[in-house]
């Protein structure tokens, strides 16, 4: 399935806030903790169901369709790009010297994605590499 969605910028809404975090403190939990020590790495570090076999990306601890623990796994599948913003002007409304490309990467025989700034011309469906692995990742379409 796919669409295509562009849009207003007479349309678009915005609304800032300020967000009280330094009052709370969070963790990723085991299998986030994980994903980013992979991540470190250079490795996507996934999860993968013992009962059906699926593989999820980001990692997850227990699967959502069996309800069982999983096990973490290198995820080395081909990784595509499955869509894709691009970005004109940051949150102040200011253009941007030069487009950012955003999109959500998945990998084959993977359930789920990851947010990537995009390098090159992006193709949805098209394979991509990653040539960075922060947060968001950072990859090139081939």
């Amino acid at each position: 399935m796919s669409w295509d969605k562009v849009g207003r910028e007479d349309k678009l809404l915005s609304w800032k806030d300020v967000m009280e975090a330094e009052e709370y403190v969070y963790t990723v939990g085991y299998a986030g903790e994980e994903f980013f020590k992979g991540l470190k790495e250079g490795k996507i570090i996934g999860s993968k169901c013992p009962k059906c076999g699926k593989t999820y990306v980001p990692a997850t601890l227990y699967c959502e369709d069996c309800f069982v623990e999983t096990s973490t796994v290198e995820v080395k599948g081909r990784a595509y790009l499955d869509s894709f913003t691009i970005i004109y002007k940051d949150s102040e409304g200011n253009k941007l010297e030069s487009p950012q490309v955003i999109g959500l990467v998945r990998f084959e025989n993977a359930k789920g994605g990851l947010l990537a700034f995009i390098e090159g011309e992006p193709k949805l469906g098209g394979e991509v590499e990653v040539i960075a692995y922060d947060v968001p990742l950072k990859v090139r379409v081939k």
